[in-house]
């Protein structure tokens, strides 16, 4: 019967199906259905006959069959909103490990379409059938990784937390993110400690998260009775680049800016170089976000750490307790950041010596 069933599956070429399979093991098909979706519950000498005949007709179960079949499917979506960061990278794979260690798996997908031709949307639009897809595969539930700007009811009915990114107050929609406030504070002081007065900011547009950081900024400078200097700027090297030369171009520039993150701040270091200004002896620059590039001796920019790899930790379990309670009301988890020091604020021999 076995080999009657798979002759007959290679010579038609049609994928082999789970009546093909029932039929070679000579078992029903909801035993076979339940061998792949829960094999604990299936005997051990049926189970390894029916995944042994599977093996030898080329059969997989079909998995949009069963995400249909059955209330949803078995995966967690995790969605990076944009490319354009490696932190979101670095938060999503923090999402996937976590959700392994527990049993589950992920799904990566991204849904924001580049286009650098169209200044009303620097930052790219939402592909609203990535989204629409996400809602037909019904996922157990959903982590945006990135600001989504106004697309927050796109997912409704779907369990959602955001992490790195701050949704609406009223949205029902848990988070996990760094807290600006103490990031900036750690920032301020830091620069004070070195003698700067002027610290201006690059940033502001782009999301909930980008005000939120330029209000801290704000706060942080005016508590400790400092000036704020911004020029509202995204999240890209060419916006920190352009604001950056602008505020050098000043009568009386800053002494240090800080970015709203390193990518930004990057742009920044390119713009003094241009101009001819000694980082960090004319000018001290900070980021955010601690991305890996920061790292390297040729650019060495001092950034304050989100410790990205928690916050996925930490968005994965928060996906975990939502399924266990629907009916937990949405919370916002604050992470306390770490400034790592590097050489665009402190040249690295007077680093060495505090440590």
């Amino acid at each position: 019967m076995g080999s009657a069933v798979g002759d007959e599956s290679k010579t038609s070429g049609s994928r082999p199906t789970i009546r093909d399979v029932a039929a070679a093991a000579g078992v029903s098909k909801s035993l076979v259905s339940l061998a792949f979706k829960d094999p604990q519950r299936v005997g051990e000498k049926r189970r390894e006959l029916i995944l042994k005949t599977a093996q030898t007709l080329g059969y997989q179960p079909n998995f949009l069959a069963r995400s249909l079949a059955t209330e949803g499917s078995p995966f967690v979506g995790i969605l990076v909103v944009n490319l354009h960061n490696p932190i979101f990278a670095e938060i999503a794979d923090a999402v996937r490990v976590e959700l392994d260690a527990r049993g589950e798996y992920g799904l990566i997908t991204s849904a924001t379409v580049a286009n650098d031709q169209d200044p009303e949307q620097p930052y790219g639009r939402i592909d609203s059938r990535v989204i629409a897809m996400l809602q037909d595969l019904r996922p157990k539930a959903l982590i945006v990784v990135g600001t989504v700007i106004e697309h927050e009811g796109l997912f409704e009915g779907i369990p959602t937390v955001y992490a790195s990114a701050e949704p609406r107050s009223d949205s029902g929609y848990s988070s996990v993110r760094m807290d600006d406030t103490q990031g900036a504070d750690l920032v301020i002081d830091h620069l004070r400690e070195l003698g700067h007065e002027r610290i201006a900011f690059v940033g502001g547009l782009g999301g909930a998260v980008a005000k939120t950081r330029e209000v801290a900024y704000r706060k942080a400078m005016e508590s400790r009775g400092l000036t704020p200097i911004v020029r509202e700027a995204g999240f890209f090297e060419g916006d920190g680049y352009a604001a950056a030369t602008e505020l050098l171009a000043m009568a009386s520039p800053p002494t240090a800016i800080v970015s709203i993150n390193d990518v930004s701040a990057i742009g920044i270091l390119s713009a003094a170089d241009d101009a001819g200004v000694a980082v960090p002896d004319e000018l001290a620059v900070v980021g955010v976000d601690n991305i890996p590039l920061s790292a390297l001796k040729r650019i060495s920019l001092t950034s304050v750490d989100p410790q990205n790899k928690l916050i996925g930790q930490l968005s994965a379990q928060a996906v975990f307790d939502i399924l266990a309670d629907p009916d937990e009301p949405a919370k916002e988890h604050l992470i306390t950041p770490k400034l790592v020091i590097r050489d665009s604020t402190v040249r690295g021999d007077i680093v060495a010596d505090k440590s």
